[in-house]
């Protein structure tokens, strides 16, 4: 079977929500067909499997599968970033005192071995 065929074959497997290598309710898109059809994530390119990728997109939007509109991805993505930002804060608030912590045993290792050399 060639990849073109395995490509519609998994396609078909997804529309009907009985995939064999994704979990079923998988998002219909070009990564979970090229997934479903035993291959690399990306290997769907619209520049080689034109007719594919709009049998995909129009799969997906049957599904009720729409992208999110730019306000939306917007909106997505100043969410993510702020919850990146809280994470490195806290990350670096962690790492700060655990420094402090090292610094404070390396202090105590030195009086020590200062104290059993003399």
């Amino acid at each position: 079977m060639s990849a073109l065929n395995e490509y519609y074959a998994a396609l078909g497997r997804l529309k009907a929500n009985r995939p064999t290598t994704l979990p079923k309710g998988s998002a219909i898109n070009n990564d979970t067909v090229a997934l479903e059809a035993g291959r690399k994530r990306g290997s769907i390119k619209k520049s080689r499997h034109a007719a594919l990728v709009e049998e995909i997109e129009l799969a997906a939007q049957e599904m009720g599968q729409e992208e999110p509109s730019p306000a939306q991805q917007i909106e997505q993505a100043k969410s993510k970033t702020k919850a990146v930002k809280t994470d490195y804060e806290q990350l670096k608030e962690d790492y700060e005192k655990l420094l402090e912590k090292c610094n404070s045993l390396l202090l105590e290792n030195f009086d020590l071995r200062q104290k059993t050399s003399s």
